[in-house]
């Protein structure tokens, strides 16, 4: 019984470097992405306010005006697309990952404030 090698998990895969570094780009990646995303929702929440004289300017219809600003911007859906398909590719390179709850409640921090 000594020279039986002991049970493996058959739904772990074992780590090699090569995975391990492609996680570790796709997480770089994704967090340089995010922070672009930040930097797009930051320069058009700035623009509405500074161009909308309307005295209705609340948080709530300001959040709604910068996100249908940002539905139509072709950079921002660029790199959300980009950014989703990393996520999802890093996820399948570490599944341990993808079972970790999302901090934002519509799945990307730059969404849903």
């Amino acid at each position: 019984m000594s020279d039986e090698q002991p049970e493996q998990d058959p739904h772990r895969k074992p780590q090699d470097p090569e995975s391990s570094e492609d996680l570790e780009s796709l997480r770089r990646e994704v967090e340089g992405l995010h922070k672009r995303m930040e930097e797009i929702r930051a320069a058009t929440e700035e623009e509405v306010l500074k161009n909308w004289q309307s005295p209705w300017k609340g948080a709530d219809t300001v959040k709604a005006k910068v996100d249908a600003r940002l539905a139509s911007n072709r950079e921002f859906r660029a790199i959300m697309t980009r950014a989703r398909t990393a996520e999802a590719s890093a996820a399948e390179l570490d599944p341990e990952e993808a079972s970790a709850p999302d901090q934002s409640p519509t799945g990307h921090p730059a969404i849903g404030r």
